[in-house]
């Protein structure tokens, strides 16, 4: 049986919706690899604002107190003690304790106020307190994971019953134990116990969204065609797929799939296969010694000049400058957004 009857076998009768969607959730959990993480312990008296924008993923968790957050294209939401949010690709948003208060810089305020080591600071007025735990991410593979570049911009996880979630309170509990002490391999600790509040962030994420999302690419795994193609892109991203080649397998014409794929997944099926296998390639070059051409053939590509000019193209960087970036000392990973 060749590889894609294989596959088309396991994504059509011999598997059920549930189960490969839940198998794609699993493997996009796993292509997380968290780089490191930083983490700031803000104690804010009204009135106070602060803006943020970054690379990266960015998240704040209400300690105590009330805030506002603000995004664009969404209505403000009003964020209290046990919320988390998280703004997976950094984009552009606003916090701050009333609607009218003006706002400045985050990393503009944190220089002003002088946090210490464990980077506690206050700042601000002299009314209400909102305490808050605020952190960044970098990931290895930025804008080609595939996880990262399928959520939306931005998750919040609600407190429920008037109380943060049991394993948001733990993880928040061990990270200010660590910081408050200060132990050494204190950058180790928070950075996985980043990784946990990131997984489960986008856990509760799927759990929550993935029967009743309406755009998107949840709703596109929803969808009777597009959601199995995803499927085998994932599961096979090495093989020589063209829009024709995955138009048939799902029964629709190349022009209709092309189309219905760019509208629910939120970018055309080609791109969407060159990020998975950037993201395949990748992992092998932080993860292995093996040669390049074993890499470029295990991502799909045909040669290995083909393989560096795509690489080059989208991380800015060969991939030999990006496995000498994983070594200690070695050039931190960019990648075009």
């Amino acid at each position: 049986m060749t590889t894609e009857a294989k596959s088309q076998g396991e994504c059509g009768s011999k598997a059920t919706p549930v189960s490969w969607r839940e198998a794609l959730f699993a493997d996009l959990l796993r292509s997380i690899r968290l780089r490191r993480s930083f983490y700031f312990l803000p104690e804010l008296h009204a009135p106070w604002g602060f803006s943020i924008a970054r690379k990266g993923t960015v998240f704040h968790i209400v300690v105590h107190g009330t805030c506002w957050l603000e995004f664009k294209g969404m209505a403000a939401m009003q964020l209290t003690a046990g919320d988390f949010v998280v703004v997976p690709r950094g984009s552009a948003h606003l916090m701050r304790d009333a609607r009218t208060t003006p706002v400045e810089n985050f990393f503009d305020l944190v220089k002003r106020s002088a946090p210490d080591k464990r980077g506690a600071f206050s700042a601000g007025g002299t009314g209400p307190v909102t305490k808050l735990l605020c952190g960044g991410m970098q990931f290895e593979n930025g804008p080609m994971d595939p996880l990262l570049a399928v959520l939306p911009p931005l998750i919040h996880v609600k407190r429920k019953e008037g109380d943060a979630a049991p394993w948001l309170r733990a993880t928040i509990v061990h990270i200010l134990e660590e910081l408050n002490l200060h132990r050494p391999g204190m950058d180790a600790v928070v950075t996985r116990l980043a990784d946990i509040l990131f997984i489960q962030a986008v856990r509760s994420y799927f759990d929550e969204n993935h029967a009743a999302a309406e755009s998107g690419w949840l709703a596109a795994l929803r969808d009777q065609h597009i959601g199995p193609a995803v499927a085998l892109l994932h599961e096979h991203p090495q093989e020589p797929w063209t829009v024709a080649s995955l138009a048939r397998r799902v029964a629709l014409s190349r022009s209709v799939f092309a189309t219905k794929f760019t509208q629910l997944v939120g970018e055309p099926p080609l791109r969407y296969l060159t990020r998975l296998r950037l993201n395949v390639a990748t992992t092998r070059l932080r993860s292995s010694n093996d040669k390049l051409s074993a890499i470029a053939a295990g991502a799909g590509y045909e040669s290995v000049a083909a393989f560096i000019k795509v690489f080059k193209r989208h991380l800015r960087m060969t991939p030999g400058e990006y496995r000498q970036g994983r070594q200690p000392g070695g050039s931190a990973y960019t990648a075009r957004t």
